[in-house]
């Protein structure tokens, strides 16, 4: 047997070190988490994996760039015999001599020292661990076909994943672990279809004087003796098939074979059928995704279109309905960036329509086929977040049973839209500084590496850069975001939208409530235009929401809610140079506290700190000005 550890040779520009292995898997490459690091630019950050099962070391390489080599051929998972040098760029890595003698000596006595019994349960428990390490099918079915040869001393075998009845993947090897080229021009379509509908393995003994398929030609042709046929079956479903022949000896599996591979088969099957279950699933989302692009393109042309026809705006970008200069400019803007990939951050108070600008550049550019995907980076804790964006691993943490992807992998060749980003924590900063210059991400409890190819255009109303002179946001971070920043006007600067939106919305109010349409009367649309909006345009939406809801025909003055009445004498109020420094002063207090009650939905405690001041003081105030309002 191998000895408990052994040494490898690591030899690169003629210079060698020794690499002492005392665990069963190492993982092999550029990256700082790797067991074995190789200073080798050609390696990628996670090249290989080496583990050693039982007397046996295999190498399995993990997608890299530029191939893992044994013998001048590129492996995928391979067998590493006793004499036989690895190449992973440059690198050269090979068993010391010592070692080497230990192999070989394991290679010519592991029969007559480990009993049969012993070596096929060696061969089920290697085979549960490598699968439980696995998530994708291409390489779970090698691992299935070498266990169903050792425990079956077969010539070869083969595996037929199923998906809806249909063959999705056919794979064949050989004893020498060789792969076998067209498996499903191998093996008899005649006997696929027969075992997948028996309930039980189907075992040919002697093709030559079978009963049951000597006269079938496409078996007989084959020049098969042996075959024996097993069902893949989870959650009571077939699939796949594990088929394993001997083309030169009949009566090669007898019942103990059929047991041992109808167990084998039991195990591998729930390990295949939870991978493929993963992957469906995986595909269900990412063609939602391309649904929801789909609908959102076609809302967003009905948009254009009733817009058009109504005069409110020439603009292409769905929701952003407007015709003042501020607005022509941040049209102009995102005109100017549309066709291109680089990171924006789009600046603005709540409620001015980030999220519109984000899907109106997402929409009207390159990406427009592929999925729009939106995450509030301020809603989750650290840990949620994290998994929310990078995905996680089975087992990463309690509640997580299967593996799940991430946000970046469903947005992959689309858009990533960051709402909140300020709100990000300094490590989760980190970490999404990691992915943005890498370009790949590493799901929670996992240690591989993934590709994704993502615009990312972030969101927020914090002033990114004065928390970047405060400490609380990276300045490496906020120049990745910030390669383009888009600033959203609020619409208190939006000189004569006020009636455009209030019109446009009082359109989508009678249509997504089924009522029919409301006017504006005169002096209401006045006292609309004149009012403060401290919660911007979805404040605005949300009273013409009510309007809609409350009443019929046309909108007075007295519909209007009291805190916009309110807020339009007290803006009044205090521009009114008749009155004393200190009515002015108070004027412009309620005005402030009033605006941010609403902004942060009447809880006191958000409004005193966006205020600046303590809740403390802030009930002191309310109190004195005789506010109603908040919640603490």
């Amino acid at each position: 047997m191998m000895p408990e550890s052994f040494e490898l040779i690591v030899e690169r520009d003629q210079i060698q070190r020794v690499v002492r292995v005392d665990s069963d898997a190492i993982l092999v490459g550029r990256g700082q988490d790797c067991q074995l690091r190789l200073e080798d630019p050609l390696a990628s950050r996670q090249h290989c994996r080496i583990e050693r099962i039982g007397g046996e070391v295999f190498v399995i390489d993990l997608d890299s760039a530029n191939g893992t080599w044994i013998r001048g051929e590129r492996v995928e998972r391979q067998l590493w015999g006793s004499g036989e040098v690895v190449r992973i760029g440059s690198t050269k890595l090979f068993f010391s001599a010592d070692d080497v003698h230990a192999l070989s000596a394991t290679e010519s006595t592991l029969v007559r020292q480990v009993s049969p019994e012993r070596r096929r349960l060696q061969t089920l428990l290697t085979m549960s661990r490598a699968l439980e390490r696995e998530d994708k099918v291409e390489r779970m079915v090698p691992t299935i076909i070498d266990a169903a040869i050792a425990m079956s001393q077969a010539e070869r075998g083969f595996v037929f994943v199923l998906e809806k009845k249909r063959t999705t993947l056919a794979m064949g090897r050989n004893f020498a672990r060789e792969s076998v080229p067209s498996p499903e021009k191998k093996v008899s379509q005649t006997l696929l279809d027969r075992a997948v509908r028996a309930n039980e393995p189907l075992l040919i003994r002697d093709a030559a004087s079978d009963g049951d398929f000597a006269g079938v030609a496409s078996i007989t042709d084959l020049g098969l003796r042996s075959m024996l046929a097993v069902p893949l079956r989870f959650a009571g479903e077939v699939v796949g098939l594990l088929v394993v022949d001997h083309r030169l000896q009949g009566h090669a599996f007898d019942q103990e074979t059929i047991d041992l591979l109808s167990g084998l088969a039991s195990i591998a099957g729930a390990y295949l059928g939870a991978a493929l279950d993963r992957r469906l699933v995986a595909s269900l989302r990412r063609k939602s995704m391309q649904l929801q692009s789909q609908l959102g393109r076609r809302v967003q042309a009905q948009h254009a279109e009733l817009a058009s026809l109504k005069g409110l705006s020439s603009s292409r970008f769905t929701g952003l309905v407007g015709n003042s200069p501020v607005m022509q400019e941040l049209e102009a803007r995102m005109e100017r960036i549309l066709e291109s990939d680089v990171p924006v951050l789009v600046f603005g108070e709540s409620g001015t329509g980030k999220e519109l600008v984000a899907r109106g550049l997402h929409f009207n550019g390159p990406r427009a086929d592929q999925a729009f995907v939106v995450v509030n980076c301020g809603a989750l804790p650290d840990t949620l977040l994290e998994s929310e964006l990078f995905g996680h691993a089975k087992g990463a943490f309690t509640g997580a049973p299967r593996d799940r992807s991430g946000r970046f992998e469903d947005a992959s060749g689309g858009t990533l839209f960051l709402d909140e980003v300020g709100e990000m924590s300094e490590a989760m900063q980190a970490r999404l500084l990691r992915v943005l210059q890498e370009g790949e991400i590493r799901r929670l409890g996992s240690d591989e590496l993934r590709k994704v190819d993502v615009r990312v255009i972030a969101a927020t109303n914090v002033d990114l850069a004065e928390a970047v002179d405060g400490g609380r946001f990276r300045e490496d971070l906020y120049y990745r975001l910030r390669v383009v920043q888009v600033d959203c006007p609020p619409l208190r600067s939006r000189e004569g939208d006020i009636r455009l939106l209030s019109e446009h919305f009082l359109d989508v109010e009678a249509v997504e409530q089924g009522r029919l349409r409301r006017e504006l009367s005169d002096e209401a649309a006045q006292l609309l235009d004149s009012a403060v909006w401290p919660g911007n345009v979805r404040q605005l939406r949300n009273e013409v929401r009510r309007l809609t809801l409350m009443g019929e025909g046309t909108v007075t003055v007295d519909e209007v809610a009291s805190e916009i009445c309110d807020a339009e004498i007290n803006t009044s109020t205090a521009d009114d140079e008749s009155l004393s420094l200190p009515d002015r002063i108070a004027a412009l207090e309620i005005r402030a506290i009033r605006a941010a009650l609403i902004q942060h939905r009447e809880n006191r405690s958000q409004a005193a700190k966006s205020l600046g001041i303590s809740r403390f003081a802030l009930l002191r105030k309310l109190e004195k000005y005789g506010v109603v309002g908040g919640e603490s």
